[in-house]
């Protein structure tokens, strides 16, 4: 038997003391090898391409939101009539402003004969100062056309200032009051001269049902017992969480304390349907 030679001895020494490294070794991952980082990369590295994404890095919410629904409708100014509505939303809603336009349309017919064709379009824009977040500075318009009144047309503006009584997440409410005027394009259709005065509501009751509320009280500056009074209830209910569609239920009341010939005291305008919204 022969003795082993001292370079065999000292190769057979560092082969054992290699040996334990080697097996403990980390196996190289596909994505290392081809890109060079490592796949799952250490909490806070930076290095790793392939690392999850962060709710810091999810991209931001959009502010717009657009609306569509369509449904029946019911009306009730000298008869109770049944039709069809169509209506729209945009809104662009940030932290410290909320642009609002809005778009509804009512047709009520009876045995071939026109009941209700009614139309408006309104805008309404509020900005917050930065000097203090509860106030606000608003500005509106609005458009509306109604086949049968005599009135056929009337345009409104307003600006005027708002106050948010609560903000929070759940219960939006705002009171405001501002000046402005009105035209009609029949009976008195001079610019008449207006004060505003009413309150907005956003309360989401729960993840599913949301109800918003506006009233306004719109005096003659000439004759203040001369006023408008219009209120617009709308309550939604989502299908799911997850999903967009929902049913609505809408009233809309508009009050004319002194009317022109022709006209009506009092009209109310209850549509239901489906909306989406994206």
């Amino acid at each position: 038997m022969s003795t082993p030679r001292p370079p065999k001895i000292a190769c057979l020494l560092l082969g054992c003391l290699l040996a334990p490294g080697v097996a403990a070794a980390e196996i190289p991952s596909a994505a290392r090898l081809i890109l060079g980082y490592p796949l799952d990369a250490e909490a806070g590295d930076d290095e790793s391409p392939l690392a999850a994404t962060t709710e810091d890095s999810a991209p931001p919410k959009s502010p717009w939101t657009v609306t569509l629904g369509a449904g029946l409708s019911y009306s009730q100014t000298d008869d109770v009539t049944l039709g069809a509505n169509f209506n729209g939303s945009v809104i662009r809603d940030s932290d410290d402003s909320k642009w609002t336009t809005t778009l509804k349309y009512v047709y009520n017919f009876d045995e071939s004969e026109v009941k209700d064709n009614f139309g408006i379009i309104a805008t309404n824009y509020e900005q917050m100062f930065e000097s203090n977040r509860k106030l606000l500075w608003f500005i509106r318009g609005s458009y509306q056309y109604n086949q049968t009144e005599a009135y056929k047309t009337r345009i409104k503006a307003f600006a005027g200032l708002g106050y948010l009584v609560s903000s929070t997440e759940d219960l939006k409410l705002r009171v405001n009051g501002g000046a402005g005027g009105s035209k009609d394009r029949n009976g008195n259709t001079a610019f008449i001269p207006r004060t505003t005065f009413g309150y907005t509501l956003d309360w989401a009751i729960n993840g599913l049902t949301r109800l918003t509320s506006t009233t306004s009280i719109e005096n003659d500056i000439g004759n203040y017992a001369d006023y408008y009074l219009v209120t617009e209830v709308n309550l939604t209910v989502k299908v799911s969480e997850t999903q967009n569609l929902g049913l609505y239920l809408n009233i809309r009341d508009e009050y004319d304390s002194n009317p022109s010939e022709g006209d009506s005291w009092n009209q109310i305008w209850l549509t239901m349907g489906l909306s989406y919204g994206f």
